[in-house]
C-alpha cells in the first residue's frame, strides 16, 4: 500500500519536476494581468468537454487540449506568435497546466507560467466564467 501511496505522489509531482524553473501565478496575479491588458495568452489544456462544462472556463481563454498541444505548436501560427509573450496555461487543478508550459518551453516559449490551484482556485475565489461552449476555437485575451 506504501509503495502505491508513493508511485500515486511521484507521478502526480512528475509535472511540476518537468516545469523545473516554471513560475506559477495565482488566480488573483492572473485577473490582474488580464485587467491590466497585458498581452497575454490564456490557454486552457483541458478536454474541449471539460472547457464547455462545469466549472466552464476563463473568458478569453483558448481551448488547446494537452494532447494536442505539441501537434498545434508546430502548425499553428496563432499560438507561435506568442512565443515571447506571458502564456498561462490552465487546467482543472495545475497538474496538466505544469506539464503544458514544460512543452512550450521545449518549443521556444520565454514566458510560459502556470495558474495555481487551476479552474478550482479560480472559481473558488469568484472570478469569471464562461460555459460557452468552443471546442478548441477560443480566442485569446487580446
Amino acid at each position: 500500500m506504501i509503495v502505491v501511496v508513493l508511485l500515486y505522489s511521484a507521478i502526480r509531482m512528475l509535472p511540476r519536476f518537468l516545469a523545473g524553473f516554471m513560475a506559477y501565478l495565482s488566480p488573483a496575479q492572473v485577473k490582474k494581468a488580464m485587467d491590466d491588458d497585458e498581452h497575454l495568452c490564456l490557454l486552457d489544456v483541458r478536454t474541449p468537454a471539460e472547457f464547455a462544462t462545469e466549472p466552464g472556463h476563463i473568458p478569453g481563454a483558448t481551448n488547446v487540449p494537452l494532447s494536442e498541444l505539441k501537434v498545434r505548436l508546430e502548425r499553428d501560427d496563432a499560438l507561435r506568435k506568442y512565443r515571447d509573450s506571458l502564456v498561462i496555461t490552465v487546467c482543472r487543478t495545475d497538474t496538466r497546466a505544469a506539464f503544458a508550459a514544460w512543452v512550450l518551453r521545449r518549443h521556444g516559449f520565454t514566458r510560459p507560467r502556470v495558474m495555481s490551484g487551476g479552474m478550482s482556485a479560480w472559481t473558488d475565489d469568484g472570478f469569471p466564467i464562461t460555459r460557452v461552449a468552443t471546442f478548441g476555437k477560443g480566442n485569446s485575451h487580446r
